[in-house]
């Protein structure tokens, strides 16, 4: 089971508000092997309502990206079409939701998964 910070998750969120109305989009960086989230690592982004998207070619090779975030600020935290064809690219993916106050977490298939909180 995956494990974040408490912390982590709250500044995620309040990330999250600072955009609304528009998404917003990050990664995680970690640890796979003990299932760790570790820090956001923020990178150049370009939102709106409805979209929120990085440039591929600014995304760092690095084993310790491990998951995606991104907001839905009117909608629920689960995942749509094109939102699990980016998850195909990392181990845990999170989708924070606004209006729900919730934030959704899933594998690389876009399957709900639990994360231990502390």
């Amino acid at each position: 089971m995956w494990t974040v910070k408490k912390t982590l998750l709250e500044d995620l969120m309040d990330a999250s508000k600072k955009y609304y109305p528009d998404e917003f989009m990050c990664f995680l960086s970690g640890d796979k092997k003990s299932k760790l989230i570790k820090e956001v690592v923020l990178l150049p982004n370009t939102s709106g309502k409805d979209f929120a998207s990085i440039q591929e070619s600014v995304i760092p090779i690095d084993d310790d990206i491990i998951g995606s975030v991104h907001s839905h600020p009117t909608g629920q935290a689960r995942p749509s079409q094109t939102d699990k064809k980016l998850f195909m690219k990392y181990a845990i993916n999170l989708i924070v939701s606004i209006s729900e106050y919730k934030i959704g977490f899933f594998d690389s298939r876009g399957a709900g998964i639990e994360v231990n909180i502390t």
